[in-house]
């Protein structure tokens, strides 16, 4: 029958409750040592160098492979439109540009022609593409002599190089890792924690500089030092070198217008930490610019090595 009442049977539910929304998530914290937007370079800040003193026959990658090992380097160019080429980096902070700058100031480009670099900041930042001419791992098979430095390329390839992070310093200048902290055995028992020394500061070099070290030997536990003057002062490379884990013992070569030095370290793995970190540093008594450090041909302690090593060098490095 039609009408407007409800049969008493009919029950109606009532309506469903709504689905409470789920917790909002917080935002996962900030990862400690990530770069933060609100500390990076503003687009005001000059990051960039101005480069003359080239030879009108430079190569792009040439520039790119002696400056791809300074701290905070980005990307360079070279503009051949002028009579004389001009070459610009581009450094991810103005104090890396500061720096490379003092680093790179009268350098011998070519050993050839003599021809040494004139630094100078530049007035605006470089703008590169990403992605053009930025690959860090192409070498440059030019056999040209740069700086001094060798480019031929011996049977053995160099060990790799990866430049530290430039934030973190054990020197206190840029280009340098931080020591670990000190390794704790018992951190995975229930017990107290074994008390342990803090390392003590090693000192560092006074600065760093660029040097070309394609040639060298396989690895072993004796290095060759080259490229010192012949003013530098033995106390201070051995006040350099002795603090570093694994030293042993080490022996300066003098000759007329050549000084060379081996260090002989506990293991390989000693050496070549050596090799990678000391890599470029610069003695102040030496007056040559950043070390060159390369294996030696011999394991410290051969006859050949101490007193024919000189005869089996060019140039201060050992063929």
């Amino acid at each position: 029958m039609a009408g407007a009442g409800i049969h008493p049977f009919h029950q109606q539910w009532p309506p469903q409750a709504a689905v409470p929304a789920p917790p909002a998530v917080p935002p996962p914290p900030p990862v400690p040592g990530a770069p933060d937007a609100a500390v990076r370079p503003g687009s005001d800040e000059v990051r960039t160098i101005f480069i003359t003193g080239l030879p009108v026959d430079v190569k792009e990658r040439e520039l790119h492979n002696l400056l791809r090992w300074l701290p905070g380097f980005e990307a360079s160019q070279i503009n051949f439109k002028g009579d004389q080429p001009m070459g610009f980096a581009l450094f991810s902070y103005a104090h890396h540009a500061i720096a490379a700058k003092a680093a790179l100031q009268d350098l011998v480009f070519d050993a050839e022609t003599k021809s040494a670099l004139h630094i100078e900041m530049a007035k605006k930042n470089l703008f590169i593409k990403r992605g053009v001419g930025t690959d860090a791992n192409a070498m440059d098979q030019s056999k040209r002599l740069r700086t001094g430095g060798d480019y031929t390329h011996s049977t053995y390839p160099p060990p790799p190089f990866h430049p530290p992070p430039p934030a973190v310093s054990m020197w206190g200048t840029a280009g340098y890792m931080a020591a670990p902290p000190p390794y704790n055995p018992y951190a995975g028992y229930p017990v107290p924690t074994v008390p342990m020394a803090s390392p003590s500061p090693v000192p560092g070099p006074t600065a760093y500089a660029p040097v070309q070290n394609m040639k060298d030997n396989p690895p072993c536990n004796t290095l060759f030092i080259g490229n010192l003057g012949e003013t530098v002062v033995e106390e201070e490379l051995r006040g350099l070198f002795s603090v570093q884990p694994g030293f042993k013992q080490m022996k300066v070569l003098r000759q007329d217008r050549n000084t060379v030095c081996f260090i002989e370290f506990d293991d390989v793995s000693t050496a070549s930490a050596v090799h990678h970190t000391l890599q470029g540093a610069v003695v102040p008594s030496s007056g040559r610019g950043g070390m060159r450090i390369q294996f030696s041909k011999n394991p410290f302690g051969r006859r050949k090595d101490l007193v024919g090593g000189m005869v089996g060098t060019l140039n201060g490095a050992p063929v």
